[in-house]
């Protein structure tokens, strides 16, 4: 049986189309089929986690219509659950999809790491890295990037301690996260670092309120009941500084006993603006969800090649932005009031400087 000559030219066509297509050269939209890209974060109760997902949802708009479309996946900080919804994402999805995976802990990456290499899915991580793990051994692992917690933990400390009545002198609380969650470690490990430069600070007690802010509240009205005088509330996520603030309210303690916190949620800008709270660092989950889509995206079309990447391309950190009273109205206006607008084609954009296998 013989082909005639315009369908051999045809099928000769089609081939070469789709080797150009792998190699980058001509639009992956013309060749691709359609991708899903899970949105892989802790829950939706938290303004930063909607941040991530609506980030990847903004890349997905950047494309042709019906070419992407964004799976929101949460796991509500259970391992099993994160692993078993990207597994679940994966078989329904074969050779379509692409992940970006807040991860729920860090050795939990170690795991996603090579489901997503067995099934040859294309994914990057943020924030947490399981010890060891490194995205350069790995052909699907894109990226990892953070924002540099140690540098958090220690900026917003520094900042509580100058607001206290006697500057850098007082009596302090502090709010810890998740156990086991680097970012819960890195943060205090910079809380720790502005306490041993400021001797005259003492910290009272410490308690892991898990990120959320009930357990904040319940916690920090044991600690009012329990002592007499407290300068500060060190707390290592937004959320858990608003359930503080709502334990301080009525004690009528509120502005008086200062309270920072990380992410730059809306609540937390509304009690800087308040008065209720000192500072937070906003993480900008636009940026970060949207990039590390976009990063996949461009590997599985074969727009970039990760083994050809170096290695401050596929570890690095991203920006965060300090927020207190003085640059509140500027930073409303740049990332509130005007939601940010990027170039996704501009990969190298995310990046603010490499990260060192040793988070440094």
């Amino acid at each position: 049986m013989f082909l005639k000559k315009g369908a051999l030219f045809s099928c000769a066509f089609l081939f070469v189309l789709a080797l150009l297509a792998l190699s980058g050269w001509i639009p992956a939209e013309a060749a691709d089929k359609k991708v899903y890209i899970g949105m892989c974060i802790h829950s939706t109760d938290n303004e930063y986690w909607n941040q991530e997902a609506e980030g990847g949802k903004e890349f997905a708009k950047t494309l042709p219509e019906g070419v992407a479309e964004v799976q929101v996946l949460t796991c509500d900080g259970d391992d099993e659950k994160q692993l078993n919804g990207i597994k679940a994402f994966i078989a329904s999805h074969p050779g379509e999809c692409i992940l970006y995976v807040d991860p729920s802990n860090a050795p939990n990456t170690a795991v996603i790491a090579e489901v997503c290499e067995d099934a040859g899915v294309y994914w990057t991580s943020v924030w947490h890295l399981a010890k060891g793990l490194n995205p350069m051994n790995y052909k699907y692992y894109v990226a990892h990037q953070s924002v540099d917690g140690v540098k958090q933990g220690y900026d917003i400390a520094i900042d509580l301690f100058r607001n206290f009545k006697t500057p850098n002198k007082g009596k302090i609380l502090a709010l810890q996260g998740q156990l086991g969650n680097d970012s819960a470690v890195e943060r205090y490990e910079g809380f720790q670092k502005a306490l041993k430069e400021n001797p005259d600070v003492e910290l009272l007690d410490m308690q892991v309120a898990d990120w959320n802010p009930q357990k904040a509240l319940n916690i920090t009205e044991t600690w009012l009941a329990k002592f007499n005088e407290v300068d500060g509330i060190w707390c290592a996520n937004d959320g858990m500084a608003l359930g503080a603030i709502q334990a301080l309210k009525a004690k009528g303690l509120n502005g008086k006993v200062k309270v920072c916190g990380v992410d730059g949620v809306s609540g937390a800008l509304e009690a800087i603006e308040a008065g209720d709270m000192v500072c937070t660092v906003a993480n900008n989950g636009y940026l970060q969800g949207g990039y590390g889509a976009a990063y996949t995206y461009a590997a599985h079309t074969g727009k970039i090649d990760p083994s050809k990447m170096p290695a401050e391309k596929r570890l690095f950190y991203t920006e965060g932005y300090f927020v207190n009273k003085d640059n509140l109205a500027a930073y409303r206006k740049d990332f509130v009031e005007n939601r940010p607008v990027y170039d996704f084609d501009n990969l190298d954009f995310a990046i603010a400087r490499p990260m060192a296998l040793d988070g440094k």
